[in-house]
C-alpha cells in the first residue's frame, strides 16, 4: 500500500516497545519524522540510521513538546506532504491502524481539507450525539469536538500553517487545547473518528486502576513541577480564550482543570 501521509513523533528517552513500532512504519514504507528531546539516548539515534523511511531531528536538548510538533509538522509540509499524523511515543497501534487511517484519508480528505484542522483518532465507542451530516464520515464514526489531544490526531498541514502551527511556547501541557482555541477563532474544525482498529492509548501509559464505589477509575499521580506546568497552561490558555471572546471554549478549559485537579486529589489519596 502506499501512503500519502506522514507519521510524526516527539520522544523523550523511549522504550523498546516505541523502536518496534518504528521499525514496524519502515518496513511498511510509511515515512515517518522523529523529533528526539533526548539525543543523549543513543539507542534511539542508532535505530534511526538503519531506517530508510525516518528523519531524525534534534535540538540537542529538551525544548518540549510545542517545539517538537511544530518541527515535524512543518516538515512534512515542506516535503509537500498534505497531512501528518502524530502519535505520543506511549501510543499502541499496528499495521491495521495505520491502513483503517489511509482508507479514513482516501474517502474523506476532499471533505474535510478546507474545513478542519486535525481529525484525531480513538478506539472505544463514543455515546453522544453525532455532529455531522456527512453519510460517508458517519461511516468512520466521525462527529465533531471542542478539545482534543495530540496524539492519535491527523494533521491538514495547511490548515495548521495558516493559523501558525503549534505554539513554541507551551512546554508540554495545553499545547494540543491551544491548537483547538485557534482553530474556532480562525473558523476551523477539530474532528474525532473512533473505532480505528489496534489503536490503545492506555496500555503503556503509567496509570494505576482504583475502584471508586463499585466504579474502576484511572489515575496517576503527576509530580508537582507537572502539575505547575499543567496550572500555568491552563490559566493562560483560560486568559487567551476570554480575550478571543471564546466563552465557551474557556468554560472548557476549566472543566477540564477541574477534571484534572480531582483526578490527581484522589490520586495522592488512594496512592497512600
Amino acid at each position: 500500500m502506499q501512503y500519502n501521509f506522514a507519521i510524526g513523533f516527539v520522544t523523550y528517552n523511549p522504550t523498546l516497545e516505541f523502536l518496534c513500532r518504528l521499525e514496524l512504519l519502515n518496513r511498511m514504507g510509511c515515512k515517518a519524522y522523529l523529533y528526539d528531546n533526548s539525543p543523549e539516548c543513543e539507542e534511539t539515534r542508532q535505530l534511526v540510521k538503519t531506517l530508510e523511511h525516518t528523519s531524525y531531528i534534534t535540538a540537542g536538548k529538551n525544548l518540549g513538546l510545542g517545539v517538537g510538533l511544530s518541527t515535524v509538522c512543518a516538515q512534512a509540509y515542506y516535503d509537500s506532504f498534505p497531512t501528518l499524523l502524530f502519535f505520543d511515543q506511549d501510543t499502541v497501534f499496528n499495521e491495521e491502524t495505520i491502513n483503517y487511517i489511509q482508507e479514513f484519508i482516501e474517502e474523506n480528505l476532499s471533505n474535510i481539507q478546507d474545513k478542519y484542522t486535525a481529525v484525531v483518532f480513538g478506539a472505544s465507542s463514543h455515546t453522544n450525539q453525532r455532529n455531522t451530516n456527512d453519510a460517508e464520515l458517519k461511516k468512520f464514526d466521525f462527529f465533531n469536538v471542542t478539545l482534543a489531544i495530540s496524539s492519535g490526531s491527523l494533521f491538514i498541514l495547511k490548515n495548521l500553517k495558516k493559523i501558525g502551527w503549534h505554539n513554541e511556547t507551551y512546554f508540554v501541557d495545553c499545547v494540543d487545547y491551544e491548537i483547538c482555541l485557534k482553530s474556532i477563532v480562525n473558523n476551523f474544525k477539530i474532528g474525532k473518528c473512533l473505532n480505528a482498529p489496534g489503536f490503545d492509548h492506555s496500555s503503556e501509559q503509567p496509570d494505576k486502576i482504583y475502584t471508586i464505589l463499585g466504579t474502576s477509575i484511572s489515575l496517576r499521580r503527576y509530580s508537582f513541577f507537572r502539575i505547575l506546568d499543567t496550572t500555568k497552561s491552563s490559566t493562560r490558555l483560560f486568559f487567551s480564550s476570554l480575550k478571543m471572546r471564546q466563552f465557551k471554549f474557556a468554560l472548557s478549559i476549566l472543566r477540564s482543570y477541574g477534571i484534572y485537579s480531582a483526578a490527581q486529589i484522589l490520586a495522592r489519596i488512594f496512592s497512600k
